[in-house]
């Protein structure tokens, strides 16, 4: 009989021992794979939130602020303004996932009457104007003061679109999808009354009302008419430039650049402050992570807790495998000494001790991977499954999925198993060394 049969004919007899290293191994198995799971699903967490969340810091102009002769509050701009050719420039440090120009202006229409604010006038019947690349990172719809209900936000390869609020649009009758002419205009005061600095209209241009926002603040102190929020128009870059308002290429508004990972944001503004060619004298730079300072400390946290898990899982899994192997083996010294005796090698009795304690493993192995995999959709489930609720639409759109957090590779779980049955080797050799070293003499003398 060689020691295959040997060990089949083992397994099969001693079913209590068989079981109990199964269950050993298949409960170690799934620990493992989930362990791993969750420590994959913090990673991705991590870096989604990170990316979702993400962080900008904006650069604008300096303005001084003086009391003018009427006692009011006078802003004087320095004049300077950003290039593309500095964009660009700053683009090339990396790290920078977008940037994002804004200009600002005035603008009348024929098909558009302006709610009335205050000291509101025919001349002062116009609306401000905020042209940039991409409307859904302005400040107001960044922060939720303003949300989209209707038709689409404005993108870089925009031309000719603009969004209105809810309360203009049907003030006016307006839908998404209808069009107006614009003109540009300027707001100025004179004697008290607010009025258009620009007599004569030379440029107009033909827009689409590209979608609907919704304001969540009111204005509550007196503004003039083009003051008020619900007159605020979103356009694309280039309609301020087909009114002649501002010019390609050149933004007299801030502009915001954002960082992919928010953990970068400090390294990205130092690199940015390096470039000579930007006069810093009279440009200055404010940030916004985004709310990512109040949850970084939650986030490593919780990947420090699940490293410490990975760690002592296997330890104690493998004290627990070299514990129950040393006891089951030590108690077949009688069967080793009668083995050896009848001739049998000491190598044919380590192959029958690995065959039978690997045969059990493997079979622990197939079934615990469908068990791990319950067990990491139903942790899965309880650890993520609130995320929808938890991370704001702006994550949500950017591409997080609470879906597969937890779901690790063929090729990681192939590892994962392999290094248990390295473990198990290594601990039925090390179990067997204390019998593999005796003569059949010495085996059979301990047991008088």
């Amino acid at each position: 009989m060689n020691f295959a049969q040997r060990a089949f004919l083992y397994v099969t007899r001693k079913r209590g021992k068989a079981l109990g290293l199964f269950l050993l191994n298949f409960t170690v198995a799934v620990f493992l794979v989930s362990s791993f799971g969750v420590l994959n699903a913090s990673e991705m967490l991590s870096g989604d939130i990170r990316s979702s969340l993400g962080a900008a810091f904006y650069i604008r102009a300096k303005t001084e602020i003086s009391a003018n002769d009427f006692g009011g509050i006078e802003v004087r701009e320095s004049g300077a303004n950003i290039t593309q050719n500095a964009v660009d420039e700053i683009m090339k440090i990396g790290g920078i996932a977008r940037f994002n120009p804004i200009n600002y202006g005035f603008a009348k229409s024929d098909e558009i009457r302006f709610i009335p604010g205050d000291r509101h006038t025919a001349e002062s019947d116009m609306g401000a104007v905020t042209a940039l690349g991409f409307s859904a990172l302005a400040p107001d719809f960044a922060d939720k003061t303003a949300v989209l209900i209707s038709g689409e936000h404005i993108i870089e390869s925009d031309r000719g679109k603009i969004l209105i609020s809810e309360r203009l649009a049907d003030y006016n009758h307006l839908s998404v999808g209808d069009f107006v002419t614009l003109t540009h205009a300027k707001l100025g005061e004179i004697d008290g009354e607010y009025v258009d600095e620009i007599a004569v209209k030379t440029a107009f241009y033909r827009v689409e009302v590209a979608g609907i926002y919704r304001l969540k603040t009111d204005d509550a102190a007196p503004k003039p008419t083009a003051g008020l929020s619900e007159n605020g128009i979103y356009a694309s870059l280039d309609v301020l430039n087909e009114l002649n308002e501002s010019e390609a290429g050149v933004y007299t508004g801030e502009v915001g650049f954002f960082v992919a990972d928010p953990s970068e944001l400090g390294g990205v503004i130092r690199r940015v402050r390096a470039i000579r060619s930007i006069d810093w004298s009279t440009h200055f730079i404010r940030t916004n992570d985004f709310r990512y300072s109040e949850i970084s400390d939650g986030m490593k946290t919780l990947g420090g807790l699940t490293k410490t898990l990975l760690v002592l899982v296997p330890i104690v899994g493998a004290a627990v495998l070299v514990l129950m192997l040393t006891l089951c083996i030590r108690g077949r010294l009688r069967e080793a000494g009668i083995t050896l005796a009848a001739g049998i090698s000491k190598s044919e009795i380590l192959a029958q001790f690995l065959l039978e304690v690997l045969s059990v493993t493997a079979l622990a192995l197939i079934f615990s991977h469908a068990a791990s995999l319950c067990v990491s959709g139903t942790l899965e489930r309880a650890l993520f499954g609130s995320l929808p609720g938890i991370l704001s639409e702006k994550a949500l759109t950017a591409g997080v999925n609470n879906s597969g957090y937890m779901t690790l590779g063929g090729a990681k779980i192939a590892l994962i198993y392999l290094c248990q049955i390295s473990a198990v080797t290594a601990s039925t050799l090390l179990s067997s060394a204390a019998i593999m070293r005796l003569s059949p003499k010495e085996i059979l003398s301990k047991m008088i």
